[in-house]
């Protein structure tokens, strides 16, 4: 069992414009520590913030299956070329091969967890 708080974690700049804290990540992941690397059955939790005004890149994972959380903020995601609005409270589920960008069309930070989980292929 492990408790961390995203607080705790060294961000990283990811999707072009991203803030993103990396809270967990699969066991099988390399270079991290026995604190960050305790998923068994999917593969991350990860905290993003994105700016206003900013979009993150357009893009698909080959065999990972995605669930967008979104904590707080508003915008858009283009998914496979269709233009949806999100908001605080949505949940949005992307399979793997689909591709996908958030945009942030409002001046606050949109807030949200991205649950991860490899699937075959």
């Amino acid at each position: 069992m492990v408790i961390r708080n995203w607080r705790n974690v060294t961000p990283v700049v990811g999707h072009e414009s991203k803030l993103i804290w990396s809270i967990f990540r699969a066991q099988s992941a390399e270079g991290l520590d026995e604190n960050e690397a305790v998923l068994l059955g999917f593969s991350g939790l990860t905290l993003h913030r994105l700016q206003g005004g900013l979009d993150g890149d357009y893009h698909e994972h080959e065999a990972t299956e995605q669930v967008y959380y979104f904590l707080s903020g508003q915008g858009q995601m283009k998914i496979d070329g269709e233009i949806y609005d999100v908001r605080e409270g949505d949940a949005v589920h992307i399979p793997p091969k689909v591709k996908h960008q958030l945009s942030n069309t409002g001046d606050d930070w949109v807030e949200h967890l991205i649950i991860s989980a490899q699937v075959a292929g």
